[in-house]
């Protein structure tokens, strides 16, 4: 007899860790700065979402997504009594107490602390946050709800602001040197299923939220996890987390590149504009006055090799604030990608757009061949857009791999191509008034 009940005791203990090992793990985090109304709007829909699909058993982690800190946890008792709607918030009163008091004080940003973002959170410390402190040992789903667009005023350099979006050489380094890096957090996110749900007024265009979402996919799957949902509407989110709903089929690879740089996509300024790469080209004459003060000057470079990373750098007179990838947005001007129909992040084309008259006897352009391996070095072309004309010249830089922009310095400030992977470029000889050099870079 007192061996059965021992067995007894054993079989309900088993069927207990049974039931704790598969029951359901997840975690919500929200943004403060929202307007109060819809904050509370969304607080009521996950209300609902936990009430009817959470099962005795289950727990879900409730947390400020932008300052990373818990608000409480919704935690369901382990009891039959407990499968009812009502009874799981009558026993989760402090989480929902703490969440209705964190909806009634949410606001728009405003003020130089806070974001510049409606819906802000910072998605990188938040996904860290839930991975180092609740860990699991099963599949598990994290909620953000909140804009993908990452703004944080203590970070200024690393915006996605007025339509960056980081690079993929962010994914190759370690967290202490940029908010996005992932070097050894491969293990992360493991089991983790990630969905973002935002306000849908945050990109620029659908060219804009492709590479958004692109980003944000290598960026959880870098740490072991899958971004499983990418959406505005709350409601598809819920019933994908329900059915367990994997990521989405993508063919997003991460580009071999180490910059830092945020890519500045094409902004309003040119976005009314056709590409410079699609336009007529011109053989006319223009007279000295169009070119001491040309108007709508825009400058780009493709290439043929597509596993080659070429940076262009403007400057319009010397002195002047370069252009380039890591200085995007000058006074005189802005740099972007202008991807086209094979968009890829680290290879987009480079493409400069001036916002001042430029005389075009002082402006500089340079092209560095940054990384990659090309025998015979790399071909490609450069065109100016000026006055509603564009004109194109062929380009050849010798170097048969990149250097990553070694002699970057020398090269702009002697206006000459130090080393091989560098070529100043005359714009003279683009508008056909000056004839080409034969020697196209210089060591």
């Amino acid at each position: 007899m007192k061996k059965a009940a021992i067995v007894l005791s054993l079989l309900l203990v088993l069927l207990g860790m049974a039931r704790h090992a598969s029951a359901r793990d997840m975690a919500i985090g929200f943004s403060p700065y929202l307007e109060t109304g819809i904050a509370e709007a969304q607080l009521n829909a996950v209300l609902k979402f936990l009430a009817e699909t959470l099962e005795p058993g289950d727990r879900c982690i409730l947390f400020d997504a932008y300052h990373v800190q818990t608000l409480g946890t919704f935690v369901v008792p382990d009891k039959a009594v407990y499968r009812q709607p009502k009874a799981k918030i009558q026993a989760n009163r402090q989480a929902v107490g703490a969440m209705v008091q964190f909806a009634r004080t949410a606001k728009r940003p405003h003020g130089e602390s806070d974001p510049s973002v409606v819906g802000a959170i910072r998605l990188p410390q938040a996904l860290r946050f839930i991975g180092q402190d609740y860990p699991v040992i099963q599949d598990a789903d994290v909620i953000l709800l909140g804009s993908p667009i990452y703004d944080d005023p203590k970070e200024k350099l690393f915006t996605m602001r007025l339509n960056h979006v980081p690079g993929d050489g962010h994914l190759t380094k370690a967290r202490s040197v940029t908010p996005y890096g992932i070097k050894g957090q491969e293990s992360l996110l493991a089991k983790r299923r990630v969905h973002l749900a935002f306000l849908d007024d945050w990109k620029q265009d659908d060219h804009h939220a492709y590479f958004v979402q692109r980003f944000w996919t290598l960026f959880v799957e870098g740490q072991g996890g899958q971004l499983s949902s990418f959406t505005h509407d709350l409601p598809t989110l819920f019933h994908r987390v329900k059915s367990n709903a994997p990521s989405p089929r993508h063919d997003y690879k991460i580009e071999p590149t180490d910059k830092l740089e945020m890519i500045l996509m094409r902004p309003p300024t040119v976005k009314q504009q056709t590409s410079i790469y699609e336009r007529p080209l011109s053989t006319a004459p223009l007279p000295e006055s169009v070119i001491r003060q040309a108007s709508r000057v825009e400058v780009g470079i493709t290439w043929e090799c597509g596993g080659c990373d070429l940076d262009l750098y403007g400057q319009h007179e010397p002195g002047a604030t370069t252009i380039w990838f890591l200085s995007t947005q000058t006074k005189d001007g802005q740099y972007f990608r202008d991807f086209r129909t094979s968009p890829r992040s680290a290879n987009g084309y480079e493409t400069l757009a001036y916002h001042v008259p430029v005389d075009l006897n002082h402006l500089l352009l340079a092209v560095n061949f940054y990384n990659g391996q090309s025998p015979g070095g790399v071909k490609g072309e450069v065109r100016i857009s000026l006055n509603g004309q564009t004109y194109a010249m062929p380009f050849h830089v010798l170097a048969q791999e990149g250097n990553g922009g070694v002699g970057r310095q020398e090269t702009l400030t002697a206006r000459r191509a130090t080393n091989a992977a560098w070529l100043v470029i005359d714009p003279m000889e683009v508008l056909g008034i000056r004839a080409p050099y034969t020697v196209v870079s210089q060591r």
